[in-house]
């Protein structure tokens, strides 16, 4: 009872408008901001409600690090435009766990709140001991690299509104366990259904030397945790990240969509939320864009799926965070879904 899901041609005007760093349906730009992939809510009001990762653009592909925050965006269809309304999650929070950044939103709703998942930096306990007042300076920063990218964890903020204000919990709601991850615990992806948060992240292999990163599924009663994870990650053959989930009532059937290093999105599923096997077939898509005239589109990077599903939990639009490395462009893009019904 998988079904079956397949992408729409995408407009030449989505194209377009991306390299003129253009606001258009099926296209989330920013100007001043370089932006990185979205999460994506129906509210109350009918309105779709878009949140996002963005940074100055004078920072450069990788000042996510240290500069990115999550914005919030609205429109009155799903697939844009999508009209800015502000910063949700600043990038520095000096009263918290989260002092540097703020990354890779993933929203749900449950019980008429906002829950909104993020990654930031640990970094409180490493900054006193090398004697940093907090936030640790630019120049601990950068001779910290290491440390910087294994301190990632996640966290989870809430809020009544869309527009917030959104209430971050005190600490990480999951940090690396060394028991069956370790290093970081980041891009979080995760669902609420009959009072259980289903949460798929990535971390690190611990039977494994050095960095392989895989996807690991926990589950928890309440929003701000305990997640406790399953032993058996959902998928550990290959490196993977960037996973999103969604419940498809009409299949009685978990799905997630991940990003595969390499040339490739696939999709996994499961009925239980716990046990997982991969889709017929396992490749998703290919990380290109079939246009509406034939042409391919195949920009430098192409990944943070995101799928948005109607009432009852059938796709309707994924959502794809791109990035052109020749023109140094970044910005998060909508294609529609057409599903068939499993058999």
């Amino acid at each position: 009872m998988q079904g079956s899901i397949t992408l729409e041609p995408l407009p030449l005007a989505v194209k377009e408008n991306y390299y003129a760093r253009k606001l258009s349906p099926q296209l989330l730009a920013d100007p001043g901001y370089r932006i990185w992939g979205v999460s994506v809510i129906q509210w109350t009001d009918g309105k779709y409600h878009a949140y996002y990762a963005r940074w100055p653009e004078k920072r450069g592909f990788h000042g996510w690090l240290r500069y990115s925050e999550i914005a919030h965006a609205v429109s009155d269809h799903p697939e844009g435009p999508f009209v800015t309304t502000g910063t949700v999650i600043k990038n520095r929070h000096n009263d918290g766990w989260d002092v540097v950044n703020a990354h890779n939103p993933s929203v749900c709703v449950a019980d008429g709140k906002i829950a909104l998942y993020y990654i930031s930096n640990n970094l409180s306990e490493a900054a006193k001991a090398d004697g940093e007042a907090m936030p640790p300076s630019e120049k601990w920063l950068n001779r910290n690299g290491k440390l910087f990218r294994n301190s990632q964890c996640i966290g989870v903020t809430i809020a009544d509104q869309p527009e917030g204000p959104f209430i971050r919990n005190q600490e990480p709601v999951v940090q690396p366990d060394n028991r069956l991850f370790k290093s970081i615990a980041v891009n979080p992806a995760v669902h609420y259904r009959e009072g259980r948060y289903t949460m798929i992240m990535k971390g690190d292999d611990v039977r494994r030397e050095g960095v392989f990163r895989i996807q690991l599924v926990g589950h928890s009663a309440q929003p701000n945790g305990p997640f406790v994870f399953q032993e058996t990650p959902i998928y550990d053959q290959y490196q993977t990240e960037d996973a999103c989930i969604w419940y498809d009532e009409t299949n009685q059937q978990y799905n997630s969509i991940v990003h595969v290093f390499g040339p490739t999105l696939a999709r996994l599923i499961s009925s239980d939320g716990v046990n997982w096997r991969e889709a017929e077939p396992f490749t998703f898509m290919t990380k290109e864009f079939v246009m509406e005239d034939g042409s391919i589109w195949k920009p430098s990077r192409v990944e943070r799926p995101f799928v948005l599903t109607d009432e009852t939990g059938k796709p309707k639009i994924l959502y794809l965070a791109i990035w052109d490395a020749a023109h140094k462009l970044n910005a998060n893009i909508a294609l529609p879904l057409t599903v068939r019904e499993g058999r």
